[in-house]
């Protein structure tokens, strides 16, 4: 039996070929295989074999995640490429999450909702999460301001290597800003700024750096608002010192401090 995240049972089927059967929440298991529709386009996307309520079937990936400190250069270069290939399947002029009650109309009124999101889901940490949002720094234009296909969970545990890094679990796919995608990435796994530095270099876009800065504290802080509430307390402690201190210092010039 793999691991399921908690909320999701995930067993592999030996067939020909093999295929990961995924069960759960009927809901977000059809939000998930319409996702992977969509991100079929992007060679590193799980290849969907067949979905029914409450069920997804993907093809089994021979790999395995890798930690941050088993990622060398230029994996991270090939991360990064699959990554611009993701957020290049689609372009669409509004975006947001499914929740919301209406589509964001740019980019910035998009960062502008995700903030509300953090401290409408403070809580108890609302004085940190209030804090964050206040010293956000200006997130800079993007030469294309389009709203972009993103994965929405870029934990390493969701990049499986084969040895190319193929990108699983797509529940939380939207149509957003790459470079929140990006932000995450770097601050939900710690990564170093070498390796992260190789990322952003196989992404190849010149303008997301700083965009990427201008993420990190929200991206830092909606995630460890998400695993405090998940009960992963030393993440969620890790994450919100994270965000309250990246907004403490000026923008890293696309390096994590």
């Amino acid at each position: 039996m793999l691991s399921g995240g908690g909320r999701h049972e995930l067993r592999v089927v030996a067939a020909a070929p093999a295929v990961v059967v995924k069960r759960g929440p009927a809901g977000a298991l059809a939000r998930e295989a319409r996702g992977l529709r969509v991100a079929q386009a992007a060679p590193c996307a799980a290849r969907l074999a067949g979905a029914a309520p409450g069920e997804l079937r993907t093809l089994l990936i021979d790999g395995a995640p890798r930690g941050a400190r088993a990622i060398g250069r230029e994996d991270g270069v090939a991360l990064g490429r699959v990554l611009r290939q993701v957020h290049d399947v689609r372009r669409t002029r509004t975006g947001g999450l499914p929740r919301w009650r209406s589509r964001a109309r740019d980019l910035h009124g998009y960062r502008e909702r995700r903030a509300h999101d953090a401290l409408a889901a403070a809580g108890e940490d609302l004085r940190v999460a209030e804090l964050v949002v206040a010293a956000l720094p200006p997130l800079p234009s993007a030469a294309d301001p389009a709203f972009r296909l993103l994965h929405g969970d870029l934990t390493l545990e969701n990049v499986l290597w084969d040895p190319a890094p193929r990108l699983v679990d797509w529940e939380f796919w939207r149509m957003g800003d790459p470079a929140e995608d990006l932000a995450y990435l770097a601050e939900v796994n710690a990564l170093p700024a070498a390796l992260f530095a190789a990322v952003l270099e196989g992404y190849d876009l010149p303008d997301v750096a700083p965009r990427v800065d201008a993420w990190r504290a929200l991206c830092a802080l909606d995630a460890g608002l998400w695993y405090r509430d998940a009960g992963r307390r030393s993440a969620a402690t890790r994450l919100l010192g994270r965000a309250a201190g990246l907004c403490a210092r000026p923008a890293t010039g696309g390096r994590r401090g």
